[in-house]
């Protein structure tokens, strides 16, 4: 199934589906309380669907997964040894030895200072958009990772090995569902929380679950988010969050992800109440640390509480213009910011003025965007919507460019 619609546009690939399910327009438009019109203006693109729980919702009524309906990221070139990253990580994250093929053969346990370091580049590397190296650098890293609980079995050692392991299969997850391979995400994130609570370490433990909530929010499950949130903040000792940087940063950033998850819950009732708490929660918690940091790679501070606040005001259905184009003018001047963080910021912001018709605006930011982080913003479902929309908007030849490099036409 998957890759079989990625030549098609969004709207062919929505009627590709609806057809497939022997759905008249009409009756899919019933099952999304929307217009037998408004189905046909989809799937003749000619308008967006760039809201994630409208796309949640197609993908349940077509009965497809989401990473479908948006087709396949192209994170990765397929040439050289890019072809074969995701299955020698899947090799990788197999804890049955036959399943592993060579790769434990011979293997030394490594030491723990140079695997702390070996992590510490892995994360560096997702968040430079250095995806090509991180993607030959995981394979290795989690064989040594998962020796390294088998090799050290008492004391210090023992928790700094599952640290080191739950901390690598963390930054797997995040990656693997940039990827848009789902299950593999998961499995990852599932054991990254298994072994995080070997540690004992509460910021351990909540940066994991942070990567739990993240890599449910990508399998479109925003409620299982919401609660893995509210559930990691209750288990914790009380003003524990306030104890150190680190864990200022951790539960932080648990909540601007709880955030996004709450602004796509399918109860509308409740996920605009829901985000802003969590959107407040963040906030304290950057007051708090006064600036913006880096702290176990979580890149928070006052700077990502505001992107926050954008990405989270462009999930809603009804979006207010005027409020996520305020947003776009304080969140673009911000600086110091990792490059994947940063991306992601400039995609936010040509949204924001994609929304209000500023099409100049939208497309410098678009191209900024692109510039900044290429294969990051690629494989973005969002960034090609925007691309094709812009095009239709223009008859520049930069816009056209553009579409093209993004893959948004042909």
């Amino acid at each position: 199934m998957r890759g079989m619609t990625d030549h098609l546009t969004f709207g062919k690939r929505v009627k590709f589906y609806r057809q497939r399910r022997k759905l008249p327009q009409w009756q899919l438009g019933a099952l999304l309380g929307r217009s037998e019109d408004w189905v046909y203006r989809v799937e003749t693109d000619r308008i967006p669907v760039n809201n994630v729980k409208m796309l949640m919702d197609l993908a349940d009524a077509l009965r497809v997964h989401l990473e479908d309906l948006r087709g396949t990221p192209t994170l990765l070139e397929d040439h050289g040894n890019h072809k074969a990253s995701v299955p020698a990580i899947r090799a990788a994250l197999m804890q049955s030895r036959r399943l592993s093929g060579s790769l434990f053969d011979d293997r030394e346990p490594p030491r723990l200072e140079r695997l702390a370091a070996e992590v510490d580049r892995a994360w560096s590397l997702f968040q430079s958009s250095e995806y090509a190296q991180l993607a030959v650098a995981l394979p290795s890293l989690l064989a040594d990772a998962r020796l390294a609980t088998h090799s050290y079995e008492s004391g210090i050692e023992k928790a700094q090995a599952f640290r080191w392991f739950a901390l690598t299969q963390h930054v797997s997850a995040v990656y693997l569902r940039k990827l848009g391979e789902t299950d593999l995400a998961l499995n990852a994130i599932d054991q990254g929380d298994i072994a995080a609570s070997e540690t004992e370490d509460p910021a351990v433990i909540l940066a994991v679950l942070r990567g739990v909530a993240h890599v449910q929010l990508g399998a479109g499950l925003a409620e299982e988010a919401v609660r893995v949130t509210v559930d990691a903040v209750r288990d914790l000792a009380p003003d524990w969050w306030k104890s150190s940087p680190v864990a200022l940063s951790v539960y932080g950033t648990l909540h601007l992800n709880g955030a996004i998850a709450a602004a796509r819950m399918r109860d509308r009732s409740l996920a605009e109440d829901v985000a802003k708490e969590m959107l407040k929660k963040a906030g304290r918690a950057a007051e708090e640390l006064g600036a913006d940091g880096n702290e176990m790679w979580t890149s928070f501070g006052p700077g990502n509480v505001q992107i926050h606040r954008l990405a989270t005001a462009l999930e809603f259905d009804e979006v207010d213009v005027d409020a996520v184009v305020d947003l776009a003018e304080s969140v673009k001047k911000l600086t110091g910011l990792p490059i994947e963080r940063r991306a992601r910021m400039r995609l936010d912001v040509a949204r924001a003025y994609g929304e209000a018709d500023r099409t100049d605006d939208a497309v410098e930011s678009l191209k900024r965007a692109y510039r900044t982080a290429p294969e990051q913003i690629r494989a973005h479902e969002f960034a090609r919507d925007l691309a094709r929309r812009l095009h239709k908007r223009t008859k520049r030849r930069d816009v056209q460019e553009l579409a093209v490099a993004l893959g948004a036409i042909k």
